[in-house]
């Protein structure tokens, strides 16, 4: 079998690949622990009441969030065949450059990281804090301004010098965090069919009466689920890291994909055998709201110090996948070279941490986390669509490539019908004005792919500057 390239020479427009200078750290375990880690966040914390609300009926809802699982998971699998057949970090922006060209790939990387990453990892850091002072204040929205941002801000700053100084800790601390997230599910899970099983069947027993049929309504619904199920293709963002890709990544995918589904359905099932459905469609501290229902005000205090650790572990995770993502757009050529950088001695991509970092700070700062979670999440399905349709393309165009893992075609093609509904739906909603403003910022990103890469207007001093930036932050950060 002929073998795909993954690595072209370096030229003065792009960097040496790099990636297999990083460490390989994460087992299957860790790996396992990685996308649940990253999915499991605030999602499932927060968004139930928006999607109860959208749907308006308990089974409809507990519906809904069995697709969003099995979505997730058809998806999982495509990934398992491009990430095992192009193994190296990056996901999308490696699979697009490979298949199509740079000028997706470029789009995917503007939107997806200098765009809507800082955005995620906000969001996770403001869930924090939501949770982190509901322990303390009945209406979390009471604390002073200066105070919470400081205090999300301080946590954000600890989590990025340990995500840089200590890669191996923060894989520990990653398994440490994932199982927190398992203890807010389980606690959530058994209280409420503990309720169920004294009798408690009212609020369940609604069923699918009086479901929302609206169709501009079941396309906000899917945003909200598709937003809490982001994650499930971040363990091929960091491919290169892994031990064994070829085996390991099918094992990673479907695993963590399986846990977290049945944990969601699961989770979200108790929600409604507890919280009534006018409460559950009120209520945006949903997992508050279920603890002091089924346990008193100490079962508020535990269930928010869990869903603390969550969202610590949440941010974590972005921070470890979505830092390789801008390191592997730089390495194939579709961002500054100073991206590129690896430190010498931890191994880990310092500027791209860096900048991620500043980029989540004004986030933090200017945000309200109802506001960004329903934001732009729909305008990142033309790339997973892109790359399902890619698994046809390769098929085609490189029948002999070595395929260690090789998805059933009707899978891809599942993909692509369910990717393109979940993109179409928003602009039915009541914000279709929000989804036409991100299609416009994403095709901003031509005319900086034609100005910035292609260097149409033959601006010399623009290659002589990245090439002065990476040298100096070579040298500030020594790194390589």
């Amino acid at each position: 079998m002929t073998q795909l390239d993954t690595k072209e020479p370096p030229t003065p427009e792009t960097p040496t690949d790099n990636r297999d200078k990083m460490k390989k750290n994460i087992t299957v375990l860790r790996g396992i622990a990685l996308v649940v880690g990253t999915v499991i966040g605030t999602g499932i914390f927060i968004t139930p009441n928006s999607i109860t609300r959208r749907v308006n009926a308990p089974a409809t809802s507990i519906l809904v969030w069995l697709a969003g699982g099995v979505m997730a998971g058809v998806g999982g699998l495509v990934y398992c065949e491009l990430g095992t057949m192009i193994p190296v970090s990056g996901a999308e922006v490696a699979y697009l450059r490979k298949i199509y060209g740079k000028l997706p790939a470029f789009l995917s990387v503007w939107l997806l990281h200098f765009l809507l990453g800082g955005l995620r990892r906000s969001i996770g850091v403001l869930g924090f804090s939501k949770y982190f002072w509901s322990m303390f204040y009945e209406n979390p929205d009471d604390v002073n301004w200066w105070l919470s941002k400081f205090v999300s801000l301080s946590v954000l700053y600890i989590i990025v010098a340990v995500v840089t100084l200590r890669p191996t800790l923060i894989l520990k601390f990653i398994v440490f965090f994932t199982a927190s997230k398992f203890a807010a599910c389980l606690i959530i899970i058994i209280a409420g069919f503990v309720y169920l099983a004294k009798g408690h069947t009212e609020n369940i027993s609604v069923g699918f009466e009086n479901t929302n049929t609206n169709p501009r309504e079941w396309g906000d619904a899917w945003n909200g689920i598709f937003w809490s199920y982001l994650g499930w293709e971040q363990v091929c963002i960091v491919t290169s890291e892994i031990k064994n890709p070829q085996k390991n990544v099918p094992i990673i995918v479907i695993t963590s994909v399986a846990i977290v589904t049945v944990l969601y359905i699961l989770t979200v099932t108790s929600y409604h055998i507890v919280v009534p459905l006018d409460v559950m469609i009120q209520q945006g501290a949903v997992a508050s709201e279920f603890g002091f229902r089924t346990m008193g005000e100490a079962g508020k205090i535990v269930l928010a110090l869990t869903v603390v650790l969550s969202t610590l572990g949440n941010v974590q995770c972005t921070f470890l996948t979505q830092s390789r993502y801008i390191h592997a757009g730089s390495v194939e050529g579709l961002l500054p070279s100073c991206f590129s950088l690896v430190s010498k001695r931890y191994r880990t991509p310092i500027v791209s941490i860096l900048y991620l970092t500043v980029i989540t700070s004004v986030f933090v700062v200017i945000g309200g986390i109802d506001d960004l979670i329903g934001s732009a999440s729909f305008t990142l399905f033309p790339f997973y669509v892109a790359c399902a349709v890619g698994v046809f393309v390769m098929r085609k165009t490189h029948p002999d490539l070595p395929r260690p893992y090789k998805v059933p075609l009707i899978f891809p093609a599942l993909f692509i019908l369910m990717g393109l509904f979940v993109f179409i739906t928003p602009f039915l909603g009541e914000d279709w004005e929000v989804s036409i403003m991100w299609c416009g910022v994403t095709l901003i990103g031509i005319p900086l792919y034609f100005l910035l890469l292609k260097n149409v207007f033959g601006l010399e001093f623009l290659k002589k500057w990245d090439s002065s930036v990476t040298g100096v932050l070579a040298r500030i950060f020594n790194a390589d």
